[in-house]
């Protein structure tokens, strides 16, 4: 027969068991190692030019690279992800965004940098004329000059009702014009 001690334990272990919340087993999270596309992005045309795009210079996606007009090739050098409303213009698929430095002012050149959440040298708004403005600072997206030569530099200027080197136009990849509005003018 079975022992004192034997049953003791058997009636214990039936006490524990029904004061104890009942347990579920998830299945183990699934996991890819195909990573998800990047964003398709949007090519950036200067004006009305077509055919250059706002570029990141080489294709080198480091910080301090500097951001220039090329002629469009497609690359992801030349895939932009801009939302409506302030935030970051991002290189699409990457950690990189347009950033206008640490000290702002007429004529500073454009470069990428890694992107930090609330930076104000990263912080956008595209204007209801087709400006891509620096959040509460004045200043605007500009072609250098308004050349379209390969390699000219893209910087900030004060921003200027008429000033046609702060325009410019979203398009996707299927060539279709993105038309953005914010609330920021």
């Amino acid at each position: 027969m079975f022992s004192k001690l034997a049953i003791f334990a058997l009636l214990a272990g039936l006490v524990a068991a029904a004061d104890c919340e009942p347990t579920t087993t998830s299945p183990p999270p699934t996991t890819s190692t195909t990573p998800p596309p990047p964003p398709s992005g949007v090519a950036l045309h200067p004006n009305t030019a077509s055919t250059k795009c706002l570029d990141v210079q080489g294709a080198v996606f480091a910080n301090g690279t500097p951001v220039q007009v090329y002629d469009c090739n497609g690359t992801g050098a030349q895939k932009w992800v801009i939302n409506r409303g302030n935030g970051q213009v991002k290189v699409a698929g990457t950690n990189f965004c347009l950033d206008a430095g640490s000290s702002p002012a007429d004529g500073t050149k454009m470069k990428i940098w890694q992107c930090y959440d609330g930076l104000a040298a990263q912080q956008w708004y595209w204007t209801g004329d087709n400006r891509i403005a620096l959040t509460n600072q004045g200043f605007c997206l500009d072609n250098t000059g308004g050349s379209t030569s390969n390699g000219n530099p893209v910087q900030i200027w004060s921003c200027g009702t008429g000033n046609n080197n702060q325009v410019w136009t979203a398009v996707t990849p299927k060539r279709r014009a993105v038309r953005y509005s914010s609330s920021e003018e």
